[in-house]
């Protein structure tokens, strides 16, 4: 998982590496089921890591954040970095106002904030 482009190839293999490497962590935790029609294109790649991180709740989050092995946290940051830029435009745009936004803005915005644990 150290490639910082990802062709679909790769995103297919996202999870079962992500299961590979975080082990029994990865099953232990409820993940977002996100749809990848409602996220920017050039972030629908990183959709498994917003369903893993993207927990609303604060306490829960830092607490998944916490159990996380040392591995999976290096990713966070790792995806953080990456595509932090891509994720703020979509982060500050018309959704930021919306009463409702998606699941998938939210687990997005939540997986930034999941970086800040670390």
């Amino acid at each position: 998982m150290k490639e910082n482009r990802m062709s679909n190839e790769s995103v297919d293999n996202i999870l079962p590496q992500m299961h590979a490497s975080y082990g029994p962590f990865m099953d232990s935790v409820t993940k977002a089921k996100l749809d990848p029609n409602k996220v920017p294109r050039s972030l629908v790649p990183y959709l498994p890591y917003a369903a893993l991180w993207g927990v609303a709740d604060d306490l829960e989050r830092e607490q998944r954040v916490r159990q996380a092995p040392a591995e999976a946290k290096q990713d966070l940051l790792r995806i953080v970095r990456l595509i932090e830029e891509q994720l703020e435009v979509w982060l500050a745009g018309v959704e930021a106002d919306s009463d409702a936004p998606s699941d998938e803005y939210v687990a997005f915005a939540a997986m930034l904030m999941a970086a800040d644990f670390i």
